[in-house]
């Protein structure tokens, strides 16, 4: 798995976490919120279509978390399309990390592509977007 913090390289992915993010505003991010830690999976058997599995994460105001985490493709017809959408809208930090490392004992293998993007210690919302869109150039 490939981790991405700050001063450790770009994120490939930057403009896209953006769109999902603000644009879209898929995390709902409110007031004294900002985010955690994202993750995108990537499957060789995937690479027609761009399907991709993303984990967006954010931490909420009284040090909880929310999830979301939905498949992305692109069908022949050229335009993005989102499936699979799930939100949960409590968790602990210690849960979180259990879930990952069950999904990444049961995804990451030599076929699959992880990368996580940790932006758990830059402490402002807008220090996390300054970096994602660095990453995105």
């Amino acid at each position: 798995m490939a981790t991405i913090r700050p001063g450790q390289g770009t994120n490939p992915c930057g403009s896209e976490i953006l769109s999902d993010l603000q644009d879209e505003d898929l995390l709902e991010l409110g007031p004294g919120e900002r985010l955690w830690k994202l993750y995108c999976f990537r499957t060789s058997t995937g690479q027609e279509t761009g399907l991709r599995h993303w984990i967006y994460t954010k931490l909420k105001t009284d040090g909880r978390l929310v999830m979301i985490t939905f498949a992305v493709h692109t069908p022949s017809n050229g335009r993005t399309a989102r499936s699979g959408i799930a939100r949960v809208p409590d968790l602990t930090t210690a849960t979180f990390e259990q879930l990952i490392g069950a999904i990444r004992r049961e995804t990451c293998s030599a076929r699959t592509e992880c990368e996580e993007v940790d932006l758990s210690a830059i402490p402002t919302l807008g220090g996390q977007f300054a970096l994602l869109a660095n990453g995105a150039e």
